[in-house]
C-alpha cells in the first residue's frame, strides 16, 4: 500500500515532469496539429491518454511516447476535418466560403503535409534530433524518417515554387 508520503511524492514527481515537457510539446503540437486545433488541447489530450495507462514518471521516455500520442491525435483530427468537409460539400452542393477557414501565414505550406511529415521536419531541422532518435519517439526505422524527411522536404519545394512564378525571359 502506498503511503500519504510516497503518493505526494509521486504526484510531485509527476507535476515537475510536466511542467518540464509542457513548453516542447506545445511548441511540436502547434507545428503538427492542424490550424483548426489548438496546441494546448492536442498536448492535454495526449497527457490525458498517458495518464489513463498510469504516471508518465513510469515510461522509459514520456516525450517520446506523449510526442508519437500528439501526431496521432493530430492525425485523426485531420482524418476527421477531411470526412467532415467531404459531408459537408455532398449535403451543400460546394464548400461555402466560411467553412473553411485559411490562415494566411508564412507556414501554409507547411500545414500542405501531413501531420507525422510535420513532425519529422521539425524534430530534424527545429529541434535537431538524429533521425534515429526521431524514429523512436514516432515509432518509426530510421530509414523511413530519412525517406519520409526526403519526401516532405521535396513536396515543400514544389509547394513553394509553385507559389512563385518564374520569370520568363
Amino acid at each position: 500500500m502506498i503511503g500519504m508520503r510516497d503518493r505526494q511524492s509521486l504526484e510531485s514527481a509527476e507535476q515537475d515532469l510536466i511542467r518540464s515537457l509542457y513548453p516542447s510539446l506545445r511548441r511540436f503540437a502547434a507545428v503538427v496539429g492542424s490550424a483548426d486545433i489548438e496546441p494546448d488541447d492536442l498536448v492535454q489530450d495526449a497527457l490525458m491518454r498517458a495518464l489513463r495507462h498510469g504516471p508518465l514518471t513510469d515510461l522509459d521516455n514520456p516525450s517520446a511516447y506523449l510526442r508519437t500520442c500528439i501526431c496521432n491525435l493530430a492525425k485523426d483530427t485531420r482524418r476527421s476535418l477531411g470526412r467532415r468537409r467531404r459531408a459537408y460539400s455532398t449535403v451543400a452542393g460546394t464548400m461555402s466560403e466560411g467553412f473553411e477557414q485559411t490562415y494566411p501565414s508564412d507556414c501554409a505550406e507547411l500545414l500542405r503535409l501531413p501531420p507525422r511529415a510535420r513532425a519529422v521536419l521539425y524534430l530534424q531541422e527545429v529541434e535537431g534530433h538524429r533521425p534515429a532518435e526521431i524514429g523512436t519517439m514516432l515509432g518509426m526505422t530510421e530509414t523511413a524518417v530519412r525517406s519520409l524527411a526526403s519526401r516532405s522536404r521535396r513536396r515543400m519545394r514544389r509547394f513553394l515554387s509553385e507559389e512563385v512564378p518564374h520569370a520568363t525571359t
